[in-house]
């Protein structure tokens, strides 16, 4: 999440955080910013109070997304091994979810 210099800005979802694709959270991870904007919203009672919970929604959501993003990261290289003795224990670790 990435917040405009004059705070009247939140940027959600892929735009602010874009995710590889081998843990399929692109989607999902916009929905849960949309979620947590909107629980940090509505704890707001006057407008001066938005910076705070828009600081408070960004910090949340950074770590969030960052370790989906490690999460997809990790899964990139188990996937991509090359053809020889490690690939072929992933497969066959694998073979009882398949």
């Amino acid at each position: 999440m990435r917040r405009s210099v004059s705070g009247k800005l939140v940027v959600l979802g892929d735009a602010a955080h874009a995710m590889v694709p081998y843990m399929s959270q692109g989607a999902a991870i916009a929905v849960e910013d949309g979620v947590a904007i909107a629980r940090s919203l509505q704890k707001v009672k006057t407008k001066d109070e938005i910076p705070l919970a828009l600081s408070i929604f960004e910090a949340a959501r950074i770590r969030r997304a960052s370790k989906m993003q490690e999460a997809g990261l990790l899964n990139s290289k188990l996937w991509h091994f090359s053809d020889g003795r490690i690939q072929r224990a992933r497969d066959e670790a694998m073979r009882p979810e398949v």
